[in-house]
């Protein structure tokens, strides 16, 4: 409990919140582009990575062949999946430069939204959890600070007379 009371927690929350937001950009990025995605076959043919994969593939746009990689596969067109020589659809669009995907990218903003919405509220929460508990401890010291021996203004003025 004591981390939730301490500055990390404010840092961790804010690394939260900006990594959400910065998903968000990148959603809203995406949703823009599907508008004027186009689809093409090509073919992995190679994957690497130890924890997680990356799929290489390589795909033509009018005649000229191109090369490029993702972090995750889709979009396989036949039963071997996304292994060495499968077919699969890439998704590309033109822009300054050619973006590609083995998502339909309306699929990649949605994903992307979901966890940008994941990353703000964990972060959000951080933040609440952090200002509950400095409140509650803050409570605590104060009325731990007045010491019961001492009489207060209420029983000074309280004279006890006996009836001698």
């Amino acid at each position: 409990m004591d981390f939730f009371r301490s500055r990390g927690t404010l840092l961790i929350a804010g690394f939260l919140i900006s990594l959400g937001c910065t998903q968000f950009f990148f959603s809203r990025k995406n949703a823009d582009l599907s508008k004027r995605e186009a689809t093409t076959v090509g073919m992995v043919y190679a994957i690497g990575g130890s924890k997680s994969s990356t799929y290489y593939y390589v795909f033509k746009i009018d005649g000229v062949q191109h090369q490029d990689r993702s972090g995750s596969c889709h979009t396989a067109l036949t039963w071997q999946g996304c292994s060495v020589g499968a077919r699969v659809l890439v998704y590309y669009v033109r822009t300054p430069a050619l973006e590609t995907r083995l998502q339909d990218f309306v699929d990649a903003a949605r994903e992307m939204l979901f966890t940008s919405v994941f990353l703000t509220i964990s972060g959000l929460a951080l933040i609440i959890v952090h200002f509950v508990l400095k409140k509650t401890e803050s409570d605590s010291d104060e009325s731990d600070d007045t010491d019961e021996s001492e009489p207060s203004e209420e029983a000074e003025g309280l004279h006890i007379v006996s009836r001698e």
